[in-house]
């Protein structure tokens, strides 16, 4: 699976966001990382899942970013996938590979291949378009100062995925997170101060709360996620690239956090509902 791998080498190259004159790797008040975390999930769920593949070859699904799930608390979703309603009017969308440009997804060869044999699948659903929410993804970065953002997150997850199953309760609730377990971060502030991490302490710490604070829905139905998943990155935000870690305090390879793990049991989900 290669989402993560784009994730780390898309992030590397910085751009200009938010006000900031300056071209960052990451910026806190910027939404490009978590487009781009979505977009790999898709990816990697258009390849690895052959049930989702053929739902999106025979155009049932369509799919949204920044997308506002309509419930007793209206809620923008960082990625919602939907079942396509029949004879919606034909108008132009951006497809799935067509955001591969606009959001700088940076590919190597063989995913560019692999992009090009995928199915066509639309982006930037409509209300009118959409007859049912199959999955609502609410993807998370914790990037510094790890332990006075550990609230703030938990607290964000957890609305997320209540007001995800309060507007549609049938749909697979997925949150994914990127935790960063570099040395040291340079902020995007006007000062570019650099943070200095205790690792893998600090990481792990976020790795443990997403792992056992988050319920799940086997536990708490009503509140808890169907699947989570975690990318642990190193990123100084200096310039220096971005890197995937994949030893400790990442979660191991067989631990439900894992990010193989998540798209095995995302796919296992969308099977038992649509297989």
């Amino acid at each position: 699976m290669k989402g993560p791998t784009i994730l780390a080498r898309t992030m590397s190259v910085a751009t200009k966001r938010g006000s900031s004159a300056r071209a960052w790797q990451y910026h806190s008040r910027s939404d490009t990382h978590s487009k781009v975390a979505c977009w790999t999930v898709l990816f990697d769920l258009m390849c690895e899942c052959d049930v989702f593949r053929r739902d999106a070859t025979q155009g049932l699904v369509g799919f949204g970013i920044n997308h506002v799930l309509v419930g007793p608390i209206n809620k923008t979703l960082d990625l919602v996938v939907t079942r396509i309603a029949p004879g919606r009017p034909v108008r132009k969308r951006k497809t799935f590979a067509e955001l591969a440009q606009v959001y700088g997804i940076v590919l190597d060869p063989v995913e560019l291949s692999i992009l090009a044999r995928l199915p066509r699948i639309d982006g930037e659903v409509k209300k009118q378009d959409v007859s049912e929410v199959v999955m609502a993804l609410e993807a998370k970065a914790c990037m510094t100062e790890h332990s006075k953002s550990l609230p703030r997150l938990h607290a964000e997850i957890l609305a997320t995925g209540y007001l995800a199953k309060q507007a549609q309760p049938n749909c697979i609730t997925v949150s994914y997170s990127m935790v960063n377990a570099a040395s040291s971060f340079r902020t995007p502030s006007g000062s570019g101060k650099v943070n200095v991490h205790a690792q893998p302490r600090d990481a792990r710490k976020v790795v443990e709360m997403l792992g056992q604070a988050i319920p799940r829905a086997g536990n708490l139905r009503s509140i808890g996620y169907d699947v989570l998943g975690v990318t642990v990155v190193d990123c100084r935000n200096d310039g220096s690239p971005v890197t995937v870690v994949a030893g400790g305090p990442a979660p191991s390879q067989s631990h439900h956090l894992h990010y193989e793990q998540m798209l095995r049991r995302l796919c296992a989900e969308y099977r038992a509902k649509f297989g």
